[in-house]
């Protein structure tokens, strides 16, 4: 650009607008694209850019606006993906979350009457995959919780960990109710360490039953204690 073009765009306040229009966009790269404008020079580039602000003044003022509400950059996890690599859960979330707004997008314009305009070239180029989009969010629940759903594997081993989890409890219900117990538990209650249920024992009755100890306590504190009769469905 030209010292004059540059100060002409610094003249109209330019950067300033361009600020405006990217508060407007809902993803960062598109935020980064407002604020990378520059005026056109060309006269045909000119008048097909006037043209489209025109059709979408009159489609917003007809129809509203359609939503683009969870469209972030997936490039680079598709790129890596076309790679073959693996993407995490929160790339997969994000691109069905473009998935969504795509098929929203071209919901909106199919339910348009009217002739053709500029702006369609624009809806065309959309690509829509309902199917991988729901596959997706059946699978993952949010970041950090696969649904049992997402394979059949994944679906036997947990219905394996409840009925172990169960059967353990069910153990360390029938020692907390033993009078045989009574007399070396510290309390009668179940709880969690480690992922692991146990029972609290007193540290000088450490030797009453067997068992795997999760703490190491002073003389006189309490023990934690998981029976092997617990420990062995758990393990398995």
């Amino acid at each position: 650009m030209s010292e004059l073009f540059e100060k002409s765009i610094r003249t109209l306040e330019l950067p300033a607008v361009l600020e405006k229009l990217a508060a407007k966009a809902v993803s960062q790269a598109a935020k980064d694209r407002c604020l990378k404008l520059t005026p056109a020079t060309d006269t045909q580039e000119v008048l097909h850019l006037l043209n489209e602000t025109d059709a979408a003044k009159e489609r917003l003022g007809l129809h509203g606006s359609p939503s683009f509400s969870g469209v972030k950059d997936v490039s680079a996890a598709l790129t890596r993906a076309d790679h073959g690599g693996m993407l995490n859960t929160r790339e997969l979330l994000d691109i069905a979350g473009v998935l969504t707004a795509s098929r929203r997008v071209s919901d909106y314009d199919a339910q348009r009457q009217g002739e053709e305009t500029v702006l369609d070239r624009l809806f065309t180029s959309l690509h829509t995959n309902k199917y991988l989009e729901e596959q997706i969010r059946s699978a993952i629940l949010d970041e950090e919780t696969i649904a049992d759903t997402a394979s059949s594997e994944l679906a036997d081993i947990r219905r394996k960990m409840r009925l172990a989890a169960t059967k353990g409890r069910q153990i360390l219900q029938r020692i907390i109710s033993s009078p045989s117990y009574a007399k070396v538990l510290q309390e009668a209650l179940i709880t969690q360490r480690d992922g692991r249920f146990v029972v609290p024992v007193k540290a000088e009755c450490k030797g009453s039953m067997p068992a795997w100890s999760t703490t190491s306590p002073p003389p006189g504190l309490r023990c934690l204690w998981s029976p092997w009769a617990w420990c062995r469905p758990t393990t398995s």
